[in-house]
């Protein structure tokens, strides 16, 4: 038998055994009825090391199932990476704090020597939030500063501590929103200050997170059918 002939054998024997893992996957799903999807059936990998640098994530941290936290990526205690959300740092770093939520579906990338800003990490502070959908790429936050849904910041900004981008937003590069203001539009301008309630909010929002992110936690960690079960 020649090479090319015991690749394609090897090659066929291959997709033989993984079309068997699958049939028996759906087989074992069927008979596991409700309790198909727990987590330790899911093939996805939520935090990856990409080019020898690994993401360092406190134990603490929720990391949704289906989030993907990829590369040089530092996340502090007790924060959140929900469902959908991609933190993807390859052409540079992300710095993420503690106690800071990245919503569902949430984009934090950077900025490498190939983009035409230049390079730009991703800081991300403490008590953060960061609504579902938002992009934050190659950017600053400071602590105790709140992201809307669906906003976009773009490279260099810096939004400092107790500013507030508005839902649908886009800040354009290189712009820095004071503290104490919230921001909207697009592109994104100063609308008013915050009164001090207003800005006691974004802590109690994200310490708010915080307790569904361990909830959320909780629930996943239940591998085992029996912890399913009420006792009578």
């Amino acid at each position: 038998m020649t090479s090319v002939h015991m690749e394609r054998a090897v090659y066929a024997f291959g997709r033989a055994v993984r079309e068997v893992g699958l049939a028996l996957d759906r087989v074992g799903c069927r008979l596991q009825g409700n309790f198909a999807h727990a987590e330790d059936l899911s093939r996805h990998q939520s935090v990856l090391s990409l080019l020898g640098q690994k993401p360092n994530v406190e134990s603490n941290v929720f990391v949704a199932p289906n989030a993907a936290v990829i590369g040089d990526v530092k996340i502090g205690a007790l924060s959140s990476v929900w469902y959908g959300a991609v933190l993807r740092g390859d052409v540079n770093s992300i710095t993420i704090g503690s106690n800071t939520s990245i919503g569902d579906h949430a984009i934090i990338h950077v900025s490498g020597n190939n983009q035409r800003t230049g390079p730009s990490p991703t800081i991300i502070g403490n008590n953060v939030t960061i609504g579902n959908g938002a992009i934050v790429h190659g950017s600053t936050l400071k602590d105790n500063c709140s992201i809307e849904v669906g906003a976009i910041v773009f490279d260099r900004v810096v939004v400092e501590e107790n500013a507030v981008v508005g839902a649908g937003s886009v800040v354009t590069e290189g712009t820095t929103v004071p503290s104490g203001e919230p921001w909207a539009g697009t592109p994104a301008r100063f609308v008013r200050k915050l009164t001090s309630e207003e800005q006691s909010n974004i802590q109690k929002a994200a310490d708010g997170w915080q307790g569904v992110a361990t909830q959320h936690a909780t629930e996943h960690k239940k591998q085992s059918f029996d912890k399913y079960i009420e006792t009578e």
